[in-house]
């Protein structure tokens, strides 16, 4: 499962980073990376959706250390409010982890039909 993790990872940090793509890369690469990712992490008995929420979950615990890395620092550095630093780090958490699951469950549903 952590295999298939850090491939949609790295599928939204790519996507992240490709100057015309990141446009829709940003907001869609949590789902596309789900929808790829979950592919390398057959190993895992269960149902479609059993499978896209545990996905979910590791990528979102993934993106919160990533997310609370940049708040931290963004917090020393600057003088943004820490209720709205640390609002935001909860809000693109479940973000990011909802999206990778809808996109993984999408997946593993459409290869079962």
């Amino acid at each position: 499962m952590i295999k298939g993790v850090l491939i949609g990872f790295g599928i939204m940090i790519v996507l992240a980073l490709i100057p015309i793509v990141h446009i829709a890369g940003i907001p869609f690469g949590p789902f596309i990376g789900g929808y790829f990712g979950i592919s390398a992490a057959n190993d895992s008995q269960g149902s479609p959706g059993r499978k896209a929420m545990v996905f979910g979950v590791w990528t979102g615990l993934l993106m919160l250390v990533v997310l609370a890395v940049a708040a931290g620092i963004a917090n020393a550095v600057s003088g943004v409010s820490p209720i709205l630093l640390w609002g935001g780090v909860w809000l693109f958490t479940f973000y990011y982890g909802s999206m990778s699951g809808l996109g993984a469950w999408y997946s593993g549903l459409k290869s079962r039909s």
